[in-house]
């Protein structure tokens, strides 16, 4: 883990309310594997006091540069997105655990739901040039076509591409994890990965279950340190206790969380 000054190099926006940046990192760049994320502080001064966890979409080794991708929620992240390329950022990462590796000859599924496209690009690229023989299936889920940001990325890196929108404007109307019952029914995959909103991870990890799929989950949640000492960004683990999702996460075998405790 490195903590830079890092010169934002890319700003733009790809879907209402979503940036695609890029920050001149090559510590982190060589380091970060998919699933992986940075912490960042959005402003010059400790106002916001707190940084913000972004998962890299993809890194550039050659160039030194890490790409994210920010959707704009609250005040942080919208004094990120109006930052003018050349701003410096101070940047920790890349931090937490990444997904792990698939069998060999296996065919995997990526269900993303929203910003949580993500780090599923990164793992989509990284599987399709360190693993040629895993066949790559992605669904893609969000609420409308506008907001399926960087659509097109996942979809070049996959060997099968579906949209899912809840309003029915692009792909399937319903949700992502519909589409992922619906592709469980026809045929049996490998091992599924997932990032995106709670109700999204829950319904993927059960679909799995179900079919007796193993399924890894990227959890998207609030933090305050980013190292785990804090433990102000835990999840509830099954069988009881806790797992910070910084340190021991983000990404997490679907059965080793209490997805009945996070529903509350």
């Amino acid at each position: 883990m490195a903590r830079i000054l890092a010169r934002l190099t890319w700003n733009e926006e790809v879907a209402p309310g979503y940036h695609l940046m890029a920050t001149e990192a090559p510590e982190i760049a060589a380091q970060a594997a998919p699933g992986q994320f940075v912490h960042v502080r959005v402003g010059p001064s400790y106002d916001p006091l707190l940084r913000r966890p972004f998962s890299i979409l993809r890194t550039d080794k050659a160039a030194g540069q890490v790409w994210m991708l920010v959707k704009v929620v609250g005040r942080g992240t919208r004094l990120l997105a109006g930052m003018a390329p050349g701003t410096t950022l101070d940047v920790m990462g890349p931090l937490g655990h990444g997904f792990p590796e698939p069998p060999l000859w296996d065919e995997v599924v990526l269900v993303a739901g929203g910003v949580g496209v993500a780090p599923l690009i990164f793992w989509a690229d990284r599987l399709q040039t360190a693993f040629s023989h895993v066949r790559v299936v992605s669904i893609y889920g969000a609420a409308t076509e506008e907001a399926l940001a960087c659509w097109l990325d996942l979809a070049a890196r996959s060997d099968e591409f579906y949209a899912a929108t809840e309003d029915g404007s692009a792909g399937e109307a319903g949700l992502a994890s519909d589409a992922l019952r619906g592709l469980l029914a026809r045929r049996g995959v490998g091992t599924i990965y997932a990032c995106g909103p709670r109700p999204m991870l829950a319904a993927c990890a059960a679909a799995a279950a179900e079919a007796g799929v193993p399924c890894f989950v990227a959890m998207e949640q609030w933090m305050g340190c980013g190292v785990g000492a804090c433990l102000g960004c835990v999840v509830p683990a099954a069988g009881g206790g806790y797992l910070r999702v910084c340190s021991e996460g983000p990404v997490f075998a679907a059965e080793a969380l209490d997805w009945e405790a996070l529903a509350r």
